[in-house]
């Protein structure tokens, strides 16, 4: 039996049709074909979880889907998404019955990929060309590494192993390395692109860190023509990138060496064939004491918002900063110095969520 309309809330938000809240109580549910995003929590949540949908039928209609749309569904075991979306990013988490899934051949970004146990096939398509690890919680690793990703990656025949990288064939793209015992890496010959988080640290934080060999350097074939937007971020040891080819054939995003101190955002540090090797760049006293300030102010608790930690640093120092500025100190925080900081979207400031020291001798 077909849905009510009136089982379905729907919400103009941006311009875009939101389904904000189903209130039927059908086994099997199609979502309206007017829907172009579906939110969080739309079918149950921590409060009042669903125990009587076992399917969900999405349009091709949607376009995007909210990480916790299909959360406390506890009976739910399929859902058949929409062709079109483009970015994947979904938690099971708390629906424990759902085993396998399938992801449209139309995404080309993913994330959460392993967030439930009781997931035990997941299949992809041959245009995912970004890898977002969203692996950390207070600290704490959670199931989504690398190697599982590689594992459901390379049950398609679109993506392989390549010299200790994940890449996609298909689209010639570098999607994350798995040789973490490497210092110095060569990114494999005919790799065209080198997508987001390709050499993204996300272990520095975990207790997986001391089995790490810091990455120092990096070589990169002159088949490369693309540096995507974070594509190095957190590298916090990274001091050489070399580049077989001529400057004017490498598009580095403005981006791209986010947190990574010895490298402009923007990569410009790059050795290329018409560029000779610059030299570091150091961490100035002015950072530090930049991050010396915030850190006070968030152990002296009240939960600081960023821009009353910008102001601090403005007022302190005598010299106006901007709130990036601010923010890429608190990131090198936590990758740097490992400082369990936290942000509370309720009091929409910081903490720290266990007892820290900072020193900065």
């Amino acid at each position: 039996m077909p849905q009510k309309k009136v089982d379905f809330i729907i919400k103009t938000q941006g311009g875009k049709n939101v389904l904000r809240r189903y209130k039927g109580s059908d086994a099997v549910v199609t979502v309206p074909d007017c829907v172009e995003k579906i939110g969080d929590f739309v079918f149950a949540d921590d409060i009042e979880s669903n125990e009587t949908i076992k399917k969900i039928i999405v349009p091709d209609s949607v376009k995007e889907i909210s990480c916790d749309a299909f959360s406390y569904c506890e009976a739910l075991e399929e859902i058949r998404f929409p062709n079109g979306m483009e970015k994947f990013d979904i938690n099971f988490g708390h629906c424990p019955s759902v085993a396998q899934v399938t992801i449209p051949d139309s995404v080309t970004q993913v994330a959460n990929l392993c967030s439930s146990k009781a997931l035990k096939k997941i299949k992809v398509g041959p245009n995912i060309v970004a890898v977002h690890f969203s692996v950390f919680k207070k600290g704490k690793m959670l199931a989504m590494t690398p190697k599982t990703v590689a594992d459901i990656l390379c049950a398609n025949p679109a993506y392989e192993l390549l010299d200790g990288f994940v890449v996609n064939k298909i689209h010639k793209t570098l999607l994350f390395r798995l040789n973490f015992d490497k210092s110095k890496v060569h990114v494999p010959k005919g790799i065209e692109t080198i997508a987001p988080n390709a050499f993204y640290d996300f272990y520095r934080r975990t207790a997986l860190a001391k089995d790490m060999a810091p990455l120092e350097k990096v070589v990169i074939p002159a088949s490369v023509k693309k540096i995507s937007r974070v594509a190095f971020m957190g590298c916090e040891n990274l001091k050489d990138v070399v580049y077989g080819g001529m400057s004017k054939n490498l598009q580095v995003d403005s981006w791209a060496f986010f947190m990574c101190p010895c490298f402009h955002n923007d990569g410009r540090e790059i050795t290329c064939k018409d560029k000779p090797k610059a030299k570091p760049k150091k961490l100035t006293n002015l950072k530090l004491e930049r991050i010396g300030i915030i850190h006070r102010k968030i152990k002296a608790g009240g939960f600081p918002t960023l821009e009353e930690l910008r102001r601090a640093c403005s007022d302190d120092l005598r010299m106006n900063f901007g709130s990036a500025t601010i923010n890429r100190d608190i990131e090198f925080l936590r990758t740097r110095f490992y400082a369990p900081l936290e942000y509370d979207y309720y009091e929409k400031g910081y903490y720290y969520d266990q007892e820290f020291s900072l020193s900065l001798d």
